[in-house]
């Protein structure tokens, strides 16, 4: 089961890549204060769901209690919406950094 969930998870990470590559060839980046408005969002959204997913870190995504698989299902919503489809992928895997490095060292 978990090697069926981190599966489901690599696709879906690669997917968004791929989908975030595509959109930044299409798109200008002209306007940097507001992307990094978008980075601040996105570096919350990235923490909060990091916290979350520590929290469970040893059991499946299906026997977390309801309120906190709810909120971050929410968080991946929101990190695809209006992170992945809008930042590169190279600045969201140094948002993924700083957030898993904050993190450890208790920022």
């Amino acid at each position: 089961m978990r090697s069926i969930i981190f599966l489901v998870i690599a696709v879906g990470i690669g997917s968004a890549i791929i989908g975030s590559m595509a959109i930044q060839f299409f798109a200008q980046a002209d306007n940097t204060p507001q992307q990094m408005d978008l980075e601040k969002k996105c570096e919350k959204i990235a923490s909060e769901g990091f916290k979350i997913q520590v929290k469970y870190s040893e059991i499946d995504f299906d026997k977390m209690p309801k309120e906190d698989a709810d909120a971050l299902k929410y968080l991946d919503d929101l990190w695809i919406k209006d992170c992945v489809s809008q930042l590169s992928p190279e600045t969201l895997f140094n948002i993924a950094d700083r957030v898993e490095r904050d993190y450890y060292s208790g920022e």
